[in-house]
């Protein structure tokens, strides 16, 4: 039996949702497969509801969650270059890599994949003499850009982004394999920094693109009626509030509650449902009739596709999921969040896939209007692509052979 240790370090629930359905897809194509993970708080909720196998270490685990949710504390912003620089002053990244080498000696896996498991990218070339296993390592964005105009919010981006670029000069490595979880388009067609290689160019060298990843079949949540009685929905209007798996966003579903009001004055069948997370327990205010505030929510998806339209955060995961789904949302990009506001948001308003708001100077009213708007609009998204869990498992299971 072949053994393959899953790194999943998504902060959320995203990219934890996809990388199990990867986990899926190729213990489907490889026999005798064991997958063991490693991952932290909220992923290992997901993890276990799935009833996969957690590593031990994964109860001590924390490269950057608990910083993310301190940088931005009740705000709708958080500084990524801040994240990342307190990340590595704290020594997040050395101790979580002095951790894993002794899960390599104890569990000798034939196979690792990484998924936004950014303490280990390189590390491997950095410690030759150590004997690795093969390493597949999942992308989803390329560049980051500075949090603030502040010098040293400056000095690490540039710092992440040449790490790219060592890696887009360097030559190909038999036991690393980088897949990259979208298509080339989604990386931007630009220099990493002065002096530093085109990010798409770098990419179209190294990467394997498989287009973007979903956790579930999309054929299965066709029939919105079937879903909704499933669900216990009746024919009311339904509108999913979401802030996604961390922390952040109290304020973005207080001010949903502060709106419903005025939507349901217009719309009198309207119901809505705001879900907190896993890591957000916080008082959201006195709730309206009509209005149910819920905690995790398993597969929140499906919840997603018997609604009318969705309010969430910029994820790359909730807004990509929407958009398969054919659903009209408003997506709020963290401020300061790179990745939400430039990588995620070019890619959406590239395919013109949801509408997007900011939440300075956003009030009640102004939400209400957006929601009234385009919760009956229909939308003509083009079709993307959402099978990239499937192609990334076949590469992977080749590389097993």
């Amino acid at each position: 039996m072949k053994k393959v240790i899953f790194v999943s370090g998504s902060v959320g629930l995203g990219h934890v949702q996809r990388d199990v359905r990867i986990a899926r897809e190729l213990s489907d194509i490889c026999e005798d497969l064991q997958i063991v993970w490693l991952a932290a708080d909220p992923a290992t909720r997901v993890l276990e509801e799935e009833g996969m196998t957690l590593l031990p270490e994964c109860h001590e685990r924390d490269v950057g969650t608990s910083i993310i949710e301190s940088v931005a504390g009740d705000s709708q912003s958080v500084n990524m270059t801040e994240i990342l620089y307190r990340v590595r002053k704290e020594g997040r990244y050395a101790g979580a890599v002095s951790s894993f080498l002794k899960i390599l000696e104890r569990e000798r896996p034939d196979l690792v994949i990484a998924d936004e498991a950014y303490e280990l990218e390189g590390v491997h070339a950095r410690m030759p003499e150590r004997p690795w296993p093969p390493v597949v390592f999942l992308w989803d964005f390329v560049k980051v850009y500075p949090g603030s105009r502040k010098i040293r919010d400056r000095l690490t981006a540039r710092g992440v982004n040449k790490g790219w670029d060592r890696a887009f000069r360097s030559p190909p490595d038999d036991r690393w394999t980088d897949i990259f979880l979208g298509d080339a388009e989604d990386v931007p067609d630009e220099r990493l920094g002065w002096g530093l290689v085109n990010a798409r160019e770098g990419a179209k060298r190294r990467y394997k693109f498989v287009g973007n990843p979903l956790q579930f079949d999309p054929r299965d949540l066709i029939d919105q009626q079937a879903v909704r009685e499933r669900l216990g929905y009746g024919p009311e209007r339904l509108l999913i509030c979401s802030a996604g798996g961390t922390a952040i966003g109290r304020d973005l579903l207080a001010l949903c509650i502060s709106a419903f009001p005025r939507m349901k004055a217009k719309l009198p069948d309207l119901r809505m449902i705001v879900v907190k997370g896993p890591r957000m327990d916080v008082d959201l205010g006195p709730v309206p009739e009509g209005v149910k505030v819920v905690g995790y929510v398993p597969r929140l998806f499906e919840h997603c596709a018997a609604a009318d339209m969705a309010i969430v955060q910029g994820g790359g995961g909730s807004t990509l999921e929407l958009s398969v789904l054919r659903k009209s949302f408003l997506y709020f990009p963290l401020k300061g969040h790179s990745e939400q506001e430039i990588n995620v948001s070019r890619k959406l308003e590239r395919n013109n896939l949801g509408i997007r708001c900011s939440f300075d100077g956003m009030d009640p009213d102004e939400l209400a209007r957006l929601v009234l708007e385009n919760i009956d609009r229909l939308v003509l998204y083009p079709l993307i692509t959402h099978d990239g869990c499937r192609k990334a498992a076949r590469i992977i299971a080749d590389l097993m052979e």
